[in-house]
């Protein structure tokens, strides 16, 4: 068995040309571009591809996106105030913080101080409690873009195991949540899991959002399964994934690749709630 190597670009292509479409319908509304602003605190590899990324997403759409910088050493207080003046900010359309955090800063209390509409990652509590009561609300880009996935491939989950490998509150746990939405019956591994590989073996449907490369090989995987990297790693100059995607594709029935496949998602799903966030 071949694994299908899911494309994603004809979905990007959908997607690009509507929000080409309603951006401009924004900027003939409000008289301005929409802009999005993100914020980074120190240097992280993953971090900061994933924001270049993001800025030539914002570039095709027609988005202005403004990126505030801090470093390491940042207060908590500091970075509060930074996230409730650009969610106060009539300019500003949307505030992703993105992640990871130094461990000395608090994701709660700095994400507490931003307006639910322009939370558009779903990092704050008022959206993540929306999501796990499942209320309308945004969730975080991966998980979205898990389900613009799912969507589009047809794949249908009720009754089916599906396992998350990490527990991130933007990876692991939005996505546990939207699978359970689909009637899966949900198992979330991490760092913690005793015998992970026995339990990554009984998936129908694998995701895998830890940041480790080739962390997943083929005999962890279930013949057929369907597989969904949402890792995203710098390695060597290149980008790779949390699937050793050579050997799972030669055991999994569906796979998604990296670079390639979740990642362009994840820019445009973040764009279109920056769209709606003012609304």
């Amino acid at each position: 068995m071949v694994a299908m190597l899911y494309e994603s670009q004809p979905l990007v292509a959908r997607m690009t040309a509507q929000l080409r479409t309603e951006a401009a319908l924004f900027r003939n509304h409000y008289q301005r571009m929409p802009r999005l602003a993100q914020v980074i605190v120190g240097q992280d590899a993953a971090a900061a591809l994933y924001s270049r990324q993001l800025v030539r997403a914002c570039r095709q759409v027609g988005l202005s996106c403004v990126t505030v910088t801090y470093p390491f050493e940042t207060e908590e207080t500091e970075l509060r105030a930074e996230i409730a003046r650009l969610g106060d900010d009539g300019t500003v359309d949307g505030v992703t913080l993105l992640l990871p955090l130094p461990a000395h800063i608090r994701q709660r209390i700095v994400m507490e101080a931003l307006r639910p509409e322009k939370d558009v990652d779903g990092l704050g509590p008022r959206n993540a409690g929306n999501l796990l009561l499942g209320f309308p609300n945004f969730i975080p880009s991966t998980a979205d873009a898990v389900r613009a996935v799912l969507d589009d491939a047809e794949i249908a989950l009720a009754g089916r195991h599906a396992v998350v490998v990490g527990r991130s509150n933007m990876g692991g746990k939005p996505i546990a949540l939207v699978l359970m939405q689909r009637d899966a019956t949900v198992t979330v591994c991490h760092s913690h899991t005793h015998n992970l590989q026995e339990i990554t073996r009984s998936a129908d449907l694998l995701v895998v959002s830890v940041g480790r490369p080739a962390l997943i090989t083929a005999d962890m995987v279930k013949p057929g399964a369907i597989v969904l990297d949402a890792g995203i790693n710098a390695l060597d100059g290149r980008v790779v994934g949390d699937v050793e995607s050579v050997g799972v594709r030669e055991v999994a029935s569906f796979l998604t690749p990296v670079p390639g496949g979740l990642g362009p998602l994840t820019h445009l799903t973040l764009l279109r709630h920056t769209l709606l966030g003012p609304q």
